[in-house]
This record gives C-alpha cells, sequence and structure tokens, in this order.
C-alpha cells in the first residue's frame, strides 16, 4: 500500500492518491488533476476510482476531468443527487483496490452527505489501517456545521458529534486519520499544523472530542468563521 497526499498551497487542500498494486484510487481530486495520471504513469498503475467524501465549497472538484483521462469510476454520497458518477454510496459499501478493501462510513455532520473512507489492509483484513476522513474530522478540529446557515447549525453540530463519536472513534485508536484539510483551511476552526495524526490521539488532544453533545453544540455555535465570497 503507497498513499501520496497532494497539497493545494493556499487552500489547505489535500487530495489523496492511494496505490496497491498496480491500481490506484483517488480521494477528493482538485481541478489541474495531471498530477495523478502521471503518479499512475510512474506506478504502471491504473487508477480505477475516484472518491470524494463530499460536495465542497472551497475548491472546484476534479472528478469528471480525472475520469475523462482516466476513465475511473466516481464514487460518492447517495444523500445527494450529483449529477455525475457510476457510484452512489451508502453505509458499509465496500470497494476492492488491489489487495486492499476500501470501506464507505457514512458522516454527516459538516454536510449531509459527507462520507469518510476506511482501509483495511491485506495483512489484516479485519482492522481498520487508515480512514480518509475528509471534512468530518481534522488534526485539532472538526468540519464547520454552519453551511446551511446558522438556524441548521445546531442540528448538524449534534449530527456531527454523532458521526465523530459513534463512527469514527470506535475504529480504533491506532488508526491513522488523513483529513481533507490541514492548517489555514476555511473549512474549520484552528486546524492543527501537524499533516496526520491517530484517533487515539485525536481523542486526547483534540478540544472537540472532549465535549459531550451539548457542549459541542454550544461551542460550534459560538464559532465566527470566514465565509469566503467565493463558497
Amino acid at each position: 500500500m503507497k498513499l501520496t497526499t497532494i497539497k493545494s498551497e493556499g487552500l489547505a487542500h489535500n487530495s489523496y492518491y492511494l496505490s496497491d498494486e498496480t491500481e490506484a484510487v483517488v480521494i477528493d481530486p482538485r481541478r489541474d488533476c495531471q498530477i495523478y495520471k502521471r503518479l499512475a504513469e510512474k506506478e504502471c498503475a491504473k487508477i480505477r476510482y475516484i472518491l470524494e467524501t463530499h460536495r465542497n465549497e472551497d475548491y472546484v472538484v476534479g472528478s469528471v476531468e480525472l475520469q475523462n483521462m482516466t476513465d475511473a469510476e466516481i464514487g460518492h454520497s447517495k444523500a445527494l443527487p450529483f449529477k455525475y458518477g457510476d457510484h452512489n454510496f451508502g453505509d458499509g459499501d465496500t470497494i476492492n483496490v488491489g489487495s486492499l478493501r476500501i470501506r464507505v462510513l457514512h458522516t454527516p455532520g459538516h454536510t449531509d452527505e459527507s462520507l469518510c473512507y476506511i482501509v483495511h489492509s491485506s495483512e489484516n483484513p479485519e482492522e481498520a489501517a487508515i480512514v480518509l476522513t475528509g471534512d468530518t474530522l481534522f488534526v485539532g478540529s472538526v468540519g464547520r456545521t454552519d453551511l446551511y446557515g446558522k438556524k441548521a447549525q445546531a442540528k448538524q453540530a449534534r449530527k456531527l458529534h454523532e458521526s465523530i463519536n459513534e463512527k469514527l472513534l470506535p475504529l480504533g485508536e491506532h488508526v491513522v486519520i488523513y483529513p481533507a484539510h490541514g492548517a489555514g483551511s476555511v473549512c474549520g476552526g484552528n486546524i492543527g499544523s501537524m499533516e496526520i495524526s491517530t484517533l487515539g490521539y485525536e481523542k486526547k488532544t483534540n478540544p472537540y472530542l472532549r465535549l459531550d453533545e451539548d457542549a459541542f453544540v454550544e461551542r460550534a455555535e459560538s464559532e465566527e468563521l470566514i465565509v469566503p465570497r467565493y463558497f
């Protein structure tokens, strides 16, 4: 298994190229997507899937462009009526890339269609190895919950608290998280500077993960996050 992070400087956006054997998958590709094709060509691998964690507001997704270059299949959540794509995933759906099994986890809160992708290796197929958390969980922070407006924020924050505490954290403290954004992103408040983390480390250090549901909602509603004009 090989995982490469592709950073979009300025936006603090992370997309990922994950490969195993001669197959690969790209998660949340940016619009200038030749870089993923070059990575595959260098490895003599075929990009089989393009996965989206959610409909992003802060950058223009490159899924369709990358599909035109590679014939890969696009997958995203069935909770939103996307006008493109080949797979509308629900909780527990799986795909295979090389010897890897990738399992879909529906984690609403940041958006209702938010997904995380759990990767199981062939060496230990019953346990999660890594999870690509999109905008659900960041290093030191969580996804913003105000995208549907302030009136809906409390409801979205409760969804996010449940997604993190009842779906992500039970995967195990050893699981490495790869979020869709790093420090400086407008998709969460005070995101940490570390590029990756583990669920165990976040459980101990992430201030949002120490809060009960009501306190989590209160903190989310009290934050004043910038909403860029291009959202």
